[in-house]
């Protein structure tokens, strides 16, 4: 009986080794159904070695937001100017694989993970990304009937590209400088977490509060979704902890300075400084309105005043007040 058990245990020992033509349930029953830590360290080994020696390496890629001005429009002053901004370049990255094995899967969640936090030449924040597009928008607008001044439109898109660049080495500078090698030391024990974890889909039907499994999914479906998944919220509290942030609070970053802020509420838009600051910017623009207002009533009606002298103070006081407001730069 003893060499029978030994033969059984041999067999179920030896594909541990060589995961690539091992199934990621079978893995993980494996895992779970270890005699001991020693037997689940080298499950866990091979299952990592599996990973990290497969083909799907992280690719940095240059994308293109292309577009053509038509051939009527091309030789006309602001037809030139578009055609200038027809191809526009930046960093990104490949997110997606063609592969359908649970290996290639979650090593581009992994790659991908690396590649949105980590990576300071990747910048795939929404208001850069409308920033750069603000040339094909420009000429999709000018086709559709609004006109534009040649060189309203020159600057236009000079400002947007010169706030992209800012923009893009602002957020870099804000991303955690983590190499491969230190990323992977970071993310391996959160794949481990995975393997403690996680529920057998047996164990998982036998309680009352399990959903039934769609037919088309698969028990390998079901536990690569369950890795990504919490392989991004394990990464996403690593980065709070690491940032000093509380755990269980939403973050989103400051409108204006991209700083994190916590979100209190469905209005939360800024820091409180750029809040105070937008705050003081509003009241000298209300200021200047109502002053404009004014001068505009007086110079409409002059017979209000009393006589020529309250007249001219009046408008010399308005024109102060025009002229400081122009100088705390509220109206450019």
């Amino acid at each position: 009986m003893n060499i029978l058990a030994d033969i059984m245990n041999l067999k179920r020992r030896i594909p541990m080794y060589n995961c690539n033509d091992m199934y990621l349930y079978e893995i993980l029953e494996d895992y779970k159904y270890a005699e001991d830590i020693s037997e689940k360290d080298a499950i866990f080994d091979a299952f990592c070695s599996a990973l990290w020696s497969c083909g799907n390496n992280r690719t940095r890629m240059t994308k293109t937001i292309r577009y053509r001005v038509r051939n009527d429009l091309i030789n006309t002053e602001t037809g030139k100017i578009f055609d200038a901004w027809s191809d526009v370049e930046y960093t990104y990255y490949r997110s997606m694989t063609d592969k359908d094995n649970w290996c290639d899967i979650i090593r581009q969640k992994i790659n991908n993970i690396y590649s949105v936090y980590f990576d300071p030449e990747i910048v795939v924040d929404k208001e850069y990304m409308q920033l750069i597009k603000t040339p094909k928008r420009l000429y999709y607008e000018w086709i559709s009937g609004i006109d534009t001044d040649p060189e309203v439109l020159t600057g236009l898109i000079d400002d947007a590209i010169d706030s992209s660049v800012q923009l893009k080495k602002k957020l870099s500078m804000q991303k955690p400088r983590l190499s491969w090698d230190e990323y992977l030391n970071v993310i391996t024990p959160f794949l481990r977490k995975c393997f403690e974890n996680c529920r057998l889909t047996d164990e998982a039907a036998e309680t009352e509060d399990s959903s039934p499994q769609p037919e088309f999914l698969s028990e390998d479906h079901v536990y690569t979704a369950y890795i990504c998944r919490s392989l991004s919220g394990d990464i996403k509290r690593w980065l709070k902890q690491q940032l000093g942030l509380k755990e269980h609070r939403h973050y989103i970053r400051c409108h204006i300075c991209k700083r994190l802020i916590e979100k209190k509420g469905s209005r939360t838009m800024y820091c409180p400084e750029c809040r105070h600051a937008r705050q003081l910017e509003w009241q000298r623009m209300s200021m200047m309105k109502n002053a404009v207002v004014k001068l505009l009533k007086i110079l409409s009606n002059p017979h209000r005043c009393c006589t020529a002298s309250t007249f001219l103070l009046r408008i010399f006081h308005m024109w102060i007040q025009c002229r400081t407001m122009w100088h705390t730069k509220a109206w450019r």
